[in-house]
């Protein structure tokens, strides 16, 4: 059975387990495939997990699923020209149809190319070894007042009492919190609040924080939870914007080679304005996106999905209405790969889809030649980019 034709097999036998409608000979023929290998046993359980199911559903519907559906509908033999069958049957095969192609979309692209790949040891063990691009991890770089470097990884937990002990005997005034391209991080400063970094990000802030104020500087991407102090409003000052905090939770994008600042509140409030020019202030809502415009200080604000902005520190990256361009830009970040395009017209091409954060790089491009018809070929650490 070639590759498709068992994806989408299993793909629909997995969706008429779910609902219920799966006949004893189909069981048969999907337990046979479970006993395979372990991979299909492993993305077998993964659907079966409920809570898994509520998340992915949730993003599938970000997902466009027409192209797999449509193919999925012509290997089927399904022709929608046809009146005569009834509509409630008709309208449960759609739907069946559909749940289907969205399976083949969210998991496919990650176990089935597995089996299709399934080699020897040895075999698996060369293919692993040229692959050089690889999922981020967690590291960070923390610069003291004085010059001084510490390199921090997963084992370190990054707080007030850890930064007290590291840096014990030092003079320090502020310190400078550094992730490099492939990197993420944690860190708990003195008040109790939380930043997490996301990859070629950085976050200034005071060990200790005194006066009638705390006030940090990030560029980059961090999510931040911020203790509630109401005699101590927090700042958060990045890229010719000032965002005043009153105990709440929202993500801060704001790269240096982006000329728009993408400020989401997810809870609380919380108040924007420019660092330079007018004080009039852009209060936000929960669910609300602002967007900053570098060049000229005006900025708008959107209605958005907070999962999707902040999908990146669940495990996953969620995309909506972004062109290929801001996606390579965003996974360039944290696989920490070059790229470019063979032909800048693909570049604006609109994606929606989610890709698994933590996956191999072998992963992503699978999931792009499955649902966008996008060919990614790995030159080293350089990655050329072209249509189907």
């Amino acid at each position: 059975m070639a590759q498709m034709e068992e994806q989408n097999l299993i793909s629909w036998l997995i969706c008429k387990q779910m609902i219920g409608t799966i006949t004893e000979e189909e069981q048969q023929v999907l337990d046979e495939w479970r006993k395979q290998n372990k991979y299909n046993e492993a993305a077998y359980q993964r659907l079966m997990d409920t809570d898994r199911q509520t998340l992915e559903y949730r993003r599938s519907k970000l997902t466009n699923y027409q192209r797999p559906l449509e193919d999925m509908k012509r290997r089927l033999g399904i022709d929608e020209s046809i009146t005569e069958e009834p509509r409630a049957h008709s309208a449960m095969i759609y739907k069946l149809i559909s749940a289907a192609a969205v399976i083949l979309l969210i998991f496919g692209a990650t176990y089935f190319y597995r089996h299709a790949d399934m080699q020897s040891e040895k075999e698996q063990t060369t293919v692993v070894a040229k692959t050089t691009i690889t999922p981020g991890t967690t590291q960070a770089v923390l610069t003291l007042d004085n010059g001084k470097q510490i390199e921090l990884g997963a084992d370190n937990q990054l707080n007030s009492k850890a930064i007290a002990e590291m840096t014990k005997g030092e003079e320090i005034a502020f310190n400078n919190l550094t992730t490099p391209r492939g990197g993420e991080f944690k860190v708990t400063l003195e008040d109790g609040t939380e930043v997490w970094l996301n990859a070629d990000s950085k976050l200034r802030y005071p060990e200790t924080f005194s006066g009638n104020e705390r006030r940090v500087e990030v560029s980059g991407e961090a999510y931040f939870k911020v203790a509630k102090d109401a005699e101590k409003p927090f700042y958060v000052v990045s890229g010719g914007q000032e965002v005043r905090v009153y105990g709440t939770e929202f993500n801060v994008q704001a790269y240096a080679d982006e000329a728009t600042i993408f400020t989401t509140l997810v809870e609380g409030s919380i108040s924007l304005r420019p660092i330079n020019g007018n004080k009039s202030e852009l209060m936000l809502t929960p669910g609300n996106q602002a967007q900053f415009n570098k060049d000229n200080a005006a900025a708008k604000v959107v209605k958005v999905d907070t999962e999707v902005v902040t999908s990146w520190r669940s495990g996953v990256f969620v995309f909506e209405d972004q062109n290929l361009r801001q996606i390579m830009r965003t996974l360039s970040r944290w696989y920490d790969f070059e790229y470019e395009f063979a032909d800048e017209k693909i570049a604006s091409t609109i994606f929606m889809g989610s890709i698994p954060r933590y996956g191999s790089f072998a992963e992503v491009v699978e999931i792009f030649k499955k649902m966008g018809g996008i060919q990614l070929h790995q030159r080293g650490r350089r990655v050329v980019i072209s249509s189907k």
